[in-house]
């Protein structure tokens, strides 16, 4: 194709720029063409000139007047597109064509100078525009919301799909495949910063507009999806309730759709290219695009991003145009053009492959009562197996931070750390879907998404921790752990925490000894006292307490010794969870780890509880402290509720067990697991999940404290980031724990709508563990829980220890 030099004429102000009729004369046309009268309103608009009406009836219309350059043809293509949409898709809130009372769909008006524009009235969409919702919030927009946003710009043109689109324009200026952008005009404008990077993108740009663009599937599209044209409410998410302005639309290809959106939208999130990633999932929601599609997607949406950049500068400085709202987003537009440009095609779609069910409703699930006789039903299943709380929860659905039970009541989860980016996050759901749908299969086969997970996360880790065996859970992580230190070592003991917990293996069972009889312990286990600065043996205020406790791990190591089976490794949590959320002294750790190597012993950092940024301030717990294990565990958080845990240690380690026996998990690192993984981890650092850890439990904290000062009750408050215990007791002298109170506590809390757990060696303890997107407003519900169910325990009760 040949493309355009020059901007074309009909961009030009004196063509293009709204009309100005005085009100009266538009509402004497409208009362006398449709015969509508009312309030009217001025609104703004770039090429047409806008009044809002609302008749005493109270509708509401869009009275639009179009500039001399919009030609009748145009204008029909729009308003038929509207009409198709109607039929297809009926409940898609976009405005409706209202006719004249001769059943026309337009009418013309005469300006003061006498020239001709036409006239049409549409339906007034209500709502708050997103931009102006932007502005009022500080919080970005999350994945969810862009998911959203996605799918609301996917329903569009999949709604469009199949309009034959007559009158289509054929000089758009907005339309990449005019080549504006490359025009003498647009370079001449770009503000100076932008120039050199337009220069070495314009060849590789102008080929992919002029041999690539036309090969790719087409439609019309609506080629306006930004945030001054979609208008949403928010209370817990936000919804699309309308879009506006179909001024834009072309026939033209289905990924520049998406790319308008991309471009627009992707400046509004923490991380822009995971912002993409998002749109892009939910418009494949309701439109698939494929593979030729998004390999040149970072290409098309630079090439918008620069014809942005270029109009605006234009228009201001040739036209003397000038749009605030405009102007202000210029900086963020060369942001994103800077951020795209240093990355490349295939790093900007990863995770954005075609999705298997376009079109597919959302999840939802409708309140029931609750079933009959199922817990009964589960004994006859299960036997007499462990469940939450006095009167079992029946839950049905979950969503970020919240538990929906089967009577439909809604429950704030503040104890489920499976669910570390919240329950069902769209952005996860969608990534497990779409690769269930196209391969699931063990690790032997060659797969580039478990090499991608493996080097992710590498990338999180001290260097020297490069070797990675993936699992199905924990458990499997620290049994495997525990055979790679005593296949290095030549020994068979290890030192654990008293109270601890580390998995359900018969490996790890005797290693759990919040659950495993003290008494049938075997003689390769050794235990050593958790720094407890409350109730421990050294306390707050003691300035050799963590010499002190990491002293008892040359103990236990000598112990092991004596016995006979040596030390082959210390197994150590970064924060004590069955212990009740202890944070050990800053030289705890550096010490524990030079004692258990001085025996000859690794090191094994259980990252299980405290891994995946759940502290705030680190990826992984054992950073806080400035320690490097020799192995690392995880599990839970890794796939937010789908089962995958894995191992990370050094070559040289790993290396000792291939050697020997080797080892293969079937499960383990399956291409659906794998591409779950790596969601997790998209939506971890997309969204600043450990950003928000830091802010919200910093908050929780602060709230809990200040409720410690109003109830006695409330002895102690331990943890980090989004990890914290609040310790009761009967008495704050003795410290006598008060089981039974916490007990009533958790009940009483859940009776509210807020679940949490009760932990600790004297279950005195309230644990709080929410998902990471635990927001500041959660805190503050889970702390009026809290001091309401401190208010209302009995009497008696505050004096009871068990």
């Amino acid at each position: 194709m040949a493309l355009q030099t020059q901007i074309p004429a009909e961009t030009r102000l004196e063509d293009s720029q709204a009309p100005d009729l005085s009100q009266s004369i538009v509402a004497a046309c409208v009362a006398q063409a449709y015969g509508l009268t009312g309030e009217w309103k001025r609104l703004g608009g770039e090429r047409e000139q806008n009044f809002r009406l609302v008749t005493a009836d109270g509708a509401a219309f869009v009275v639009k007047i179009a500039a001399r350059a919009e030609t009748l043809d145009g204008l029909m293509f729009q308003m038929r597109a509207l009409d198709h949409i109607a039929r297809v898709d009926p409940d898609l809130p976009v405005p409706r064509v209202r006719r004249t009372v001769d059943g026309a769909p337009t009418t013309t008006i005469r300006d003061e100078t006498g020239a001709e524009h036409v006239l049409r009235l549409l339906t007034f969409l209500p709502g708050t525009v997103l931009f102006d919702q932007l502005g009022a919030s500080a919080r970005p927009l999350s994945a969810e919301d862009l998911l959203t946003l996605g799918a609301g710009c996917g329903r569009i043109a999949r709604a469009l799909r199949g309009y034959a689109g007559q009158g289509a324009p054929d000089a758009m200026p907005w339309d990449l495949q005019t080549g504006v952008l490359f025009s003498a005009e647009i370079e001449g404008a770009l503000p100076a910063d932008v120039v050199p990077l337009y220069q070495t993108l314009r060849p590789q740009l102008e080929t992919m507009i002029e041999t690539v663009l036309p090969g790719l599937r087409a439609q019309v599209i609506y080629n306006d999806f930004h945030e001054s044209n979609v208008l949403v409410t928010r209370d817990k998410d936000l919804r699309v309730e309308g879009v506006i302005d179909f001024g834009d639309m072309i026939h033209g290809p289905l990924v520049q759709d998406i790319a308008v959106a991309v471009a627009s939208l992707m400046h509004w999130a923490t991380d822009p290219v995971f912002a993409a990633q998002c749109l892009v999932r939910g418009y494949q929601r309701h439109m698939a695009l494929e593979a030729e599609d998004l390999a040149v997607l970072r290409q098309v949406v630079l090439a918008r991003l620069l014809l942005q950049v270029g109009m605006v500068a234009y228009r201001n400085t040739v036209d003397g145009w000038s749009d605030p709202h405009l102007d202000g987003l210029q900086a963020r537009y060369i942001k994103a053009i800077k951020a795209l440009h240093a990355i490349d095609d295939a790093s900007f779609s990863a995770g954005m492959m075609p999705s298997v069910v376009p079109g597919a409703p959302a999840n939802t699930v409708s309140a029931a009562m609750a079933t009959p006789g199922l817990l009964s039903r589960r004994e006859g299943v299960l036997g007499k197996t462990y469940t939450f709380y006095n009167e079992p929860l029946e839950v049905v659905r979950g969503h970020g931070c919240y538990l929906y039970d089967a009577a439909g009541k809604e429950y704030l989860d503040c104890y489920n750390n499976v669910a570390n980016l919240g329950h069902c996050h769209p952005y996860v759901v969608d990534a497990l879907a779409r690769q269930a749908g196209t391969l699931n299969t063990n690790s032997r086969y060659l797969h580039h998404e478990i090499v991608r997970l493996g080097e992710r996360l590498s990338g999180t880790l001290p260097p020297e921790l490069d070797t990675w065996v993936f699992v199905c859970t924990g458990s499997e992580a620290n049994d495997l752990a525990v055979r790679l230190a005593r296949a290095v070592s030549g020994k068979d003991g290890i030192v654990v925490t008293e109270n601890s917990y580390h998995g359900n293996t018969s490996v790890m069972a005797p290693l759990s000894l919040i659950d495993y009889d003290r008494a049938r312990r075997p003689d390769w286990v050794e235990t050593v006292p958790p720094p407890n600065l409350y109730r421990g043996p050294y306390r707050e205020g003691a300035n050799d307490a963590g010499q002190r406790y990491a002293a008892h791990v040359t103990g236990a190591a000598e112990v092991l010794a004596m016995r006979g089976p040596g030390m082959a490794g210390l197994m150590i949590d970064s924060i004590f969870d069955a212990n009740g959320a202890l944070v050990p002294p800053p030289d705890y750790m550096p010490r524990a780890y030079a004692a258990a190597r001085k025996a000859g012993a690794l090191v094994i950092a259980d990252e299980v509880q405290m891994g995946f940024a759940r502290s705030g301030s680190h990826m992984w717990g054992f950073q806080a402290f400035d320690v490097v294990p020799d192995i690392v565990t995880m599990g839970k958080p890794m796939g937010n509720g789908h089962p995958i845990a894995a191992l990370v240690t050094r070559r040289d380690i790993a290396a000792r067990v291939q050697a020997q026996t080797g080892y293969f998990n079937t499960f383990g690192g399956n291409t659906v697991s794998a591409a779950v993984g790596n969601a997790c981890l998209d939506v971890l650092q997309g969204e600043d999940l450990q950003g928000n850890a830091a802010r919200s439990g910093a908050r929780l904290l602060a709230d809990l404290r200040q409720l410690a000062d109003r109830h006695p009750l409330i002895g102690h408050i331990q943890g980090r980031g989004l990890f914290l215990g609040v310790e009761l007791v009967t008495d704050r002298d003795s410290r006598a724990p008060a089981k039974l109170a916490a007990r009533w506590v958790r009940e009483r809390m859940k009776d509210l709508g807020v679940l949490v757990s009760s932990t600790g060696p004297f279950g005195n303890i309230i644990k709080i563990r929410p998902p990471l997107v635990f927001s500041l407003a959660d805190a503050a519900r889970c702390v009026d829980a809290l001091d309401r169910a401190l208010t209302d325990l009995p009497a008696e009760m505050r004096q009871t220890g068990q």
